[in-house]
């Protein structure tokens, strides 16, 4: 059987409009992608936090990683692995409810690259 999955590269942006360190969404088909550029490296991934879904284009960077702006999950924007967990407690009496609430996935990466003046993402 064959795969139906079809992988298309997408034009994003011109180069010039990713300057480093920063980051812009972008709607493909839908899907809402984190783009950006970080010490020179281009990244994207999917713009939904893996925590709860927050928008990831809120946050900020602190190093290579994304920080989420809801709950201060942080994730690396090349590896998409959660590489830090912010205190979940609001005040020390705060009980947790539901243990579940604190698991988090990691992020979906996908393809970017250049050619021509012109940054492509790959779905």
């Amino acid at each position: 059987m064959a795969d139906s999955t079809k992988i298309t590269r997408y034009p994003v942006c011109k180069s010039a409009e990713l300057t480093d360190n920063t980051m812009q969404k972008v709607t493909i088909n839908t899907i809402d992608v984190l783009i950006g550029r970080k010490n020179g490296k281009l990244f994207a991934c999917n713009n939904s936090c893996p925590h709860k879904a927050a928008s990831l284009s809120k946050g900020h960077f602190n190093g290579d990683n994304i920080v989420c702006y809801m709950h201060g999950y942080e994730y690396n924007l090349f590896t998409g692995k959660l590489e830090k967990m912010s205190s979940w407690k609001k005040e020390d009496t705060w009980v947790e409810q539901d243990p579940e609430w604190r698991k988090s996935g990691d992020l979906v990466l996908y393809s970017i690259s250049e050619e021509d003046d012109i940054v492509y993402v790959t779905l």
